[in-house]
């Protein structure tokens, strides 16, 4: 039996399209290559108020909910793992790799321009307040993130739908190949 487990890290700062490029590779994974894999978004599994004060984005919470949800979904045999988070450090990634025993790790940064991870922003936030604070916390993380350089590979989102992101990243993981799946799902 294969102990590692294959993790794709989506990764970039708010509103570029993370969750929505996970739910297109869970997509492709599914119905073009039947292969078993799960979808768990830190945003969701750390949501919850009010956070601590030591810990304003919940993150600790979010760790501990991957470990007990990814230790469910490997029970019904998910192969993989696909997780959109900002992810801003090392640090944060270790936490990963305790929570999912024999993780591998693979980090993809997703990049458009400001404007457009912008626009993206301004078409979902419902409140001036949330839209101001996600507008500048874009900005703040794209930058971070482009210095800090903790992806193994970039892909451009700008003029791309999710499908075709999806795509794009599932050749540069390498999963269909690594689990020997081929289009019509076989193995």
């Amino acid at each position: 039996m294969n102990t590692k487990v294959p993790v794709l890290n989506i990764i970039g700062p708010v509103g570029i399209g993370k969750s929505s490029t996970a739910n297109a590779i869970s997509e492709v994974l599914e119905y073009d290559h039947a292969l078993p894999h799960a979808v768990v978004d830190l945003d969701h599994v750390r949501r919850g108020f009010p956070p601590p004060k030591d810990d304003p984005f919940n993150k600790e919470l979010g760790f501990k909910n991957l470990a007990a949800v990814w230790n469910n979904y490997r029970s019904l045999e998910a192969k993989c793992l696909i997780i959109p988070n900002v992810m801003e450090s090392n640090e944060d990634l270790n936490k990963i790799r305790r929570s999912v025993p024999g993780a591998d790790l693979f980090l993809v940064r997703l990049v458009a321009s400001l404007d457009v991870n912008h626009a993206r922003i301004r078409g979902r936030e419902k409140t001036v307040e949330s839209l101001n604070w996600h507008l500048q916390r874009s900005t703040q993380l794209a930058e971070e993130l482009a210095v800090k350089k903790l992806e193994h590979v970039v892909v451009d989102t700008e003029n791309k739908s999710p499908s075709e992101i999806a795509r794009e990243i599932i050749r540069k993981w390498g999963i269909v190949e690594w689990h020997g799946s081929t289009v019509d799902g076989s193995l």
